[in-house]
C-alpha cells in the first residue's frame, strides 16, 4: 500500500517494491505504476534504446548497400552448375560420338572384306574364262545388295532429340514467410508512429492523479486477451478502454448496440472496414478461418462476452 499525494492510500500495486514515493503514473508502454522520479528513469531508459537500434538501422543499410556476398554466393553457385551442366554434355556428347566411330569402323572394316571376297571370286571366275550365267546373276545380286547397303550406312544414322531443359532443374525460392513477416513489422511500425496513433509524451507516461490510474487499471484488468494479430500496445489500450466505456453505456443484452459503436470508432480511428462480432457466454461462436493484417479477440470477465474484430 502506498500513499497518494494528499495522504490517501493508494490501493495501486507498485511496479518497485522498495520505492516509498506515491505512485503518480501508469506507463501504457509496459503497464508499470511508477512515482515520479522513477518515471522520469523509466522514460529515459526506453529512451536510451533508440541509438542503438539507429545504428543497427545503419548497419543493415551498409550491408545492402555495399555488401553483395549473398548475391555473388548465388551467382558463383549458379555459374559452377552452368559449368557442370556443360560438362556432362560434352561427357555425353564425347561417349555418343566414340560409340558411332566404333560402329563405323566395325561396319566399314566387314563392308571391305566382303569387297575384296566378291572381287576375289570375280577375278578367279575371270581367269578360269568358265563362268555360267547362273554365277554372274548371282554375283551381280549380291554387288546390288552391297552397293546398297553402303550407300544406306552413309546416310545420317543418328536419331537426334532436341535437349529439353526442365524449369524445375533450377529453383529460386521465395520466402514468403520472411516477406509477411517483414509486411506485418512494417504495418505495427507505420501504426505505432503515425500521428493518429502515436502517443504524445504525456499520453506515454499516463501522467494524472492515483484515482484516475486506478479507474483506467479496472477497465484493463477486465480483459482476458485470447488472440491478437496485428495490435500494437497502444491501439490495444485504447480499444479495450473505448469498449469498456461503451459497455458500460448499455446493458447486458444490447450485444448489437455495442459492436455498432465500437465498429464506427476503429473505422473512424484506425480506417474503415473493420468487423466486429460479440458472442455472449451462452452463444456458441462458430469456428472460422480469418486470414488478417489486424485481429483481436478478447473475453470480458464482467458480462462473460467474448468480443473479436479484424479488419
Amino acid at each position: 500500500m502506498f500513499r497518494a499525494k494528499h495522504g490517501i492510500e493508494s490501493p495501486l500495486a507498485y511496479s518497485i517494491a522498495s520505492c516509498k514515493r506515491p505512485c503518480r503514473a501508469l506507463c501504457l508502454c509496459c503497464q508499470q505504476y511508477l512515482c515520479r522520479d522513477h518515471l522520469k528513469e523509466h522514460d529515459d531508459l526506453i529512451d536510451a534504446k533508440l541509438p542503438p537500434l539507429v545504428d543497427q538501422i545503419n548497419t543493415l543499410s551498409d550491408q545492402l548497400n555495399k555488401g553483395t556476398s549473398l548475391e555473388s554466393s548465388c551467382i558463383t553457385a549458379l555459374n559452377q552448375w552452368r559449368d557442370n551442366a556443360h560438362r556432362t554434355v560434352d561427357q555425353f556428347y564425347e561417349r555418343k560420338r566414340q560409340q558411332f566411330e566404333e560402329l563405323i569402323q566395325e561396319k566399314r572394316n566387314r563392308q571391305k572384306q566382303e569387297v575384296i571376297h566378291i572381287g576375289s571370286n570375280v577375278s578367279e571366275l575371270i581367269r578360269g574364262q568358265e563362268a555360267t550365267k547362273e554365277q554372274i546373276d548371282s554375283i551381280t545380286d549380291y554387288v546390288r545388295i552391297l552397293e546398297q547397303d553402303i550407300n544406306k550406312f552413309e546416310q545420317n544414322q543418328f536419331v537426334l532429340t532436341p535437349l529439353v531443359i526442365d524449369d524445375s532443374l533450377i529453383s529460386i525460392r521465395q520466402d514468403a514467410a520472411s516477406h509477411g513477416l517483414l509486411s506485418s513489422t512494417t504495418n505495427s511500425a507505420d501504426s505505432i508512429l503515425s500521428s493518429g496513433n502515436h502517443p504524445s509524451a504525456r499520453q506515454k507516461r499516463n501522467i494524472g492523479t492515483a484515482d484516475n490510474v486506478f479507474s483506467k487499471s479496472i477497465k484493463l484488468n477486465r480483459w482476458e486477451i485470447e488472440e491478437q494479430t496485428g495490435i500494437t500496445d497502444t491501439m490495444r489500450i485504447n480499444i479495450l478502454s473505448i469498449i469498456s466505456t461503451t459497455m458500460d453505456t448499455h446493458d447486458r443484452s444490447a450485444t448489437k448496440a455495442v459492436a455498432r459503436d465500437v465498429k464506427n470508432w476503429l473505422d473512424g480511428t484506425y480506417g474503415k472496414s473493420w468487423t466486429v462480432e460479440i458472442y455472449d457466454k451462452q452463444e456458441h461462436q462458430p469456428q472460422r478461418n480469418i486470414t488478417s493484417s489486424k485481429y483481436f479477440q478478447v473475453k470480458d470477465t464482467k458480462f462473460g462476452w467474448t468480443i473479436l474484430m479484424f479488419k
